[in-house]
Parts: C-alpha cells; sequence; structure tokens
C-alpha cells in the first residue's frame, strides 16, 4: 500500500552548478539545510546530492522544479549573509507558497472558479484522484486539510471531462445522543441534516443552479449510506466521506459496490471515531486488510496541513501528542 505517491511516478534529475561554498552551506551543521528544503516539499519525494560542481536534484518532477528555483533564490539571498539556517528555511516557504497561488492552481472543467491549493499535500491528493492507476483511494487525516472538498472538485472534472458517468457521495449517520433510532435511521436509508455538508461543498464549487442540473440529469447524487446496498455503481466515481465512523460491515458493503470502470475515494480521520462502544471502525480494518497489496493508493494528510483555522491545527496537535501519551483516550 502506498502512501503520498505512487511507486509508477517518474523520478527525474536535475544537475544544478553551484560554488563550493554553498555547496558547503546546505550540508553544513547539525541540521542540515539541505534536509531542510527536501522536507519542504514533502510529500513530493526529493533528494539532495552533492556533486563535485554544485548539487543533483533527483525526486518527483513538481520537487525538482521547485527545488531549482529554491536554488537559485537561496545563491542570491546567501551573498553577505552571515547565518544561513533562517535564509535557507525562508526562501524554501516562500518558492512553495508562489508556486501554490500561481503555476498549482488547478484550472478545471466543471468547476466555476479556479482552485487553489493551500499546500503541496493538498495537490498531490487531488492529483492521486484525477490520475488514479488504482480503483480504491484513501485519503486519510485530521479534520479540516480540504480531504471532502478535493475528493468532491476532482469527481465534478471528471464527470464533466465524461471520464465517468457520475458521481456518488455519501457519508454514515453518526448516531446522536438521545435520538430515537427508527429502522430507517437502523438502515441509513434518510436523506437527513447530516448530509448536508456535502452540500454546503456541492454549493461552493458549482452553485445551486449547475446543482440542480447535475442531480436532474442523474450525473451527481447525494446519497444516504444505507441506500448503496444492492447496487452496483458502473462507470462512477464514488466518495465516501468521514469514513472512520463507518462499522466494518457497512465499509464491506459500500466497498463492495465497486462495479465496471468505477474508482472509490474514502476519507476520513481515524483518530476522530464516534462509533459506539468502542467497535471497530470499518476504515482503520479495510487500511490494515489492504496494506502491503496493490489494491489501494493511500495519501496521508498531517496535522501541520489543517488549512481551516490554525487554532484548529494548534489543538489537534495536541490531540495527536495526548493520544501517543495516553491512547487509552484516543477515539
Amino acid at each position: 500500500m502506498n502512501t503520498y505517491l505512487t511507486s509508477a511516478a517518474p523520478m527525474r534529475s536535475r544537475d544544478i552548478d553551484l560554488r563550493p561554498r554553498y555547496v558547503e552551506i546546505l550540508f553544513s551543521g547539525s541540521n542540515v539545510p539541505a534536509r531542510r528544503i527536501e522536507l519542504a516539499v514533502r510529500p513530493y519525494r526529493l533528494q539532495i546530492i552533492p556533486q563535485p560542481t554544485g548539487v543533483r536534484l533527483a525526486g518527483d518532477e513538481v520537487a525538482v522544479t521547485l527545488a531549482e528555483r529554491m536554488m537559485e533564490r537561496i545563491t542570491t539571498a546567501l551573498q553577505g549573509q552571515a547565518d544561513a539556517a533562517p535564509t535557507i528555511t525562508e526562501t524554501a516557504a516562500s518558492v512553495v507558497h508562489d508556486a501554490l497561488k500561481h503555476d498549482l492552481v488547478f484550472r478545471l472543467i466543471g468547476l466555476r472558479h479556479p482552485l487553489r491549493p493551500a499546500s503541496l499535500s493538498q495537490v498531490a491528493f487531488m492529483n492521486a484522484i484525477l490520475q488514479a492507476e488504482r480503483s480504491l483511494i484513501f485519503g486519510i487525516g485530521p479534520t479540516g486539510t480540504g480531504k471532502t472538498y478535493l475528493a468532491i472538485a476532482a469527481g465534478l472534472n471528471l464527470v464533466a471531462e465524461s471520464r465517468f458517468k457520475s458521481m456518488i457521495v455519501t457519508r454514515p449517520h453518526v448516531r446522536m445522543e438521545g435520538e430515537i433510532v427508527t429502522t430507517a435511521l437502523s438502515a441509513e436509508t434518510t436523506y437527513d441534516e447530516q448530509l448536508i455538508p456535502i452540500e454546503d461543498v456541492l454549493r461552493d464549487l458549482i452553485g445551486r443552479e449547475e446543482i440542480r442540473r447535475l442531480t436532474e440529469q442523474g450525473l451527481i447524487e447525494i446519497m444516504p449510506l444505507g441506500r448503496m446496498r444492492g447496487r452496483t455503481f458502473n462507470e462512477s466515481l464514488i466518495v465516501i466521506d468521514e469514513a472512520q465512523n463507518m462499522t466494518v460491515r457497512k465499509m464491506r458493503m459500500a466497498v463492495t459496490r465497486l462495479g465496471r470502470a468505477s474508482r472509490m475515494v474514502v476519507t476520513g480521520d481515524p483518530g476522530q471515531n464516534d462509533l459506539p462502544n468502542g467497535e471497530t471502525s470499518g476504515l482503520n480494518h479495510l487500511m490494515r486488510l489492504v496494506a502491503g497489496t496493490d489494491f489501494a493508493f493511500v495519501h496521508q494528510f498531517q496535522y501541520q496541513e489543517i488549512i481551516r483555522n490554525e487554532l484548529v491545527a494548534g489543538i489537534e496537535a495536541l490531540y495527536s501528542r495526548d493520544d501517543e501519551i495516553n491512547p487509552q483516550t484516543a477515539a
């Protein structure tokens, strides 16, 4: 099971001429500046290798291109600088910021506005869906990293380009305290307010009128999870949101709905399981089953990549550290 990028992604290399002084700076000290540059382009792969006349950049095309720009700016910024570390860190962050703002914007058919990624991780996840070689894709990570938004945006584009005939979006119903469990609720066949977040994403991406048009034509469908039972979805892009709240049985039902020439994107946060009585999450269970196989592609978001709010990122980091210290309190 692959994390971040598929192993089939071609590796690129580029040689950069640098003065010996700059090469020495890049690879000196306990906190090697070259490694900071490699970290700045994650989740893309990059290795900076010292050479007799400079450095060799090896990795994914996006990472190599960004690193080359960083080298150009760093050599200019380092002239006359005594402390290289802050300069290199700031320059690397600036290059990534500029690329996200201009070069890495998604201008996709089917969306009413360009989609501007907030992180390189979002770029990698979006491209993974659009260019997938596998039929099952996981987007895993904390809330606020844009998993659902990106999955639905990619699905709209794939349908608009006729690469799929329809997009199905669903999520499990989380039973609230004191909620009366009816037969329909237990079967999750009722359309209720817990599907509103999906509507919110669609409205932001395409607007109400386009939602109505696509729905009437059967090109998109927001579906209660239970209505998937017994159906087979051919030539469809299926998005399952908040999958950590699915039981093993319901996850098995959902993932086996995949029909001919279809693709499924499963998003969720394994750290926020709302299932009752400590019941095993179907998301965690399925990921364990496919680990070590070529059945699925997994993209892992980190709490540092939360873009909803800086406070949310900070709080999620505290929860993550607490889970490591006190695993019995983890969701």
